[in-house]
């Protein structure tokens, strides 16, 4: 693991020991580890939130075609939801986009990944978020950016159009108005 991702470690709760007790036989020990060792909270100034998957099941549940395999752990600054997949894999909900991408086939190197300038760019989109955040401030834990109008309805793609909204809520509206990731 790469300790220097947590040396700013936004802390948000504490992980309920009957959570972990619950995941760990199903998420990677990696995971599990920083559960103990860090809690819930958020990395690379609030880009990246590590998450109850309890609290988010429901959303994947309803917006994911393969939502019966995957475990939200994960939320970006821009509500994508990363996933443990089939208990293989590392993929990425990008509801902004309406798409899915398997990030890693373990997940073993995820967070040495994180160091990687391409790698967080890419599926973190790190410039852009740090872009909003000096336009619209720090987000909350249950935040995230969204654009108004979304993407799927012809908004477009820019810093302008992102305001802070609820990951839950925008992730429904997203699915109501555009339809589940499939």
């Amino acid at each position: 693991m790469n300790d220097d991702l947590f040396k700013e470690y936004n802390f948000n709760n504490k992980v309920d020991i009957k959570v972990i007790d619950k995941y760990k036989e199903i998420i990677p020990i990696e995971l599990i580890s920083v559960w103990e060792e860090y809690g819930f909270g958020s990395i690379l100034n609030g880009c990246l939130k590590i998450v109850n998957p309890e609290e988010y099941q429901s959303v994947v549940d309803m917006s994911y075609f393969r939502a019966n395999v995957a475990i939200p752990i994960m939320i970006t600054g821009f509500g994508d939801i990363v996933i443990w997949e089939k208990n293989e894999y590392v993929s990425i909900i990008k509801y902004k986009n309406g798409t899915f991408d398997i990030i890693l086939k373990r997940f073993k190197h995820f967070f040495n990944c994180l160091k990687d300038e391409y790698f967080v760019e890419k599926y973190l989109e790190v410039d852009k978020y740090s872009k909003a955040v000096s336009k619209l401030g720090e987000l909350e834990y249950d935040e995230c950016f969204g654009y108004v109008p979304l993407l799927g309805l012809g908004g477009s793609e820019k810093v302008e159009n992102l305001k802070k909204v609820k990951i839950k809520e925008h992730i429904e509206l997203i699915t109501q108005l555009v339809g589940k990731i499939e």
